[in-house]
Formats: structure tokens, C-alpha cells, sequence
């Protein structure tokens, strides 16, 4: 199972062409890619389906999502 980044590569993706083609920031991508940040089930749905992947395909994302709980979760959008 591949890591986002090198799903990401093997698609000839830059961190930006991947934030503009999934419609999140670049920053979103680096923090998950660099695993200080696990994104909304959304927007790992957005990730995964502008590479052509679903959501479990990806490592950092098969775990599906944590439940939500109140405080600082380290999510991104």
C-alpha cells in the first residue's frame, strides 16, 4: 500500500498540482505527507479520489478516521 507521497509521485504530481487537483492547500498535503496531520474523512476522500485512489488505498488514510472528540485534534481541512 503506498504512502500519499508516493501515490502522489507516481502520478507525476507536484505537492501543489495535487492541493490544486484535490482542492486543499499545499499545506494540508505536507503536514499529512510529513505525518504531523491526519485530515477530514472529506477531505482524504478529496486526496484519494484526485489520485484516482479510494481513501484505503492510501497508508496514512487506511485506518480509516479517528473519532471526533472535543479539544485539538491535529486535523486539518
Amino acid at each position: 500500500m503506498p504512502t500519499l507521497r508516493e501515490a502522489r509521485t507516481r502520478r507525476l504530481f507536484s505537492v501543489r498540482a495535487l492541493a490544486e487537483a484535490a482542492r486543499v492547500s499545499p499545506t494540508t498535503i505536507n503536514l499529512v505527507e510529513t505525518g504531523r496531520r491526519l485530515p477530514h474523512f472529506g477531505t482524504m476522500r478529496k486526496i484519494a479520489q484526485a489520485l484516482d485512489l479510494e481513501p484505503g488505498e492510501i497508508a496514512e488514510f487506511a485506518g480509516g478516521h479517528p473519532p471526533s472528540g472535543g479539544g485539538k485534534s491535529g486535523r486539518v481541512e
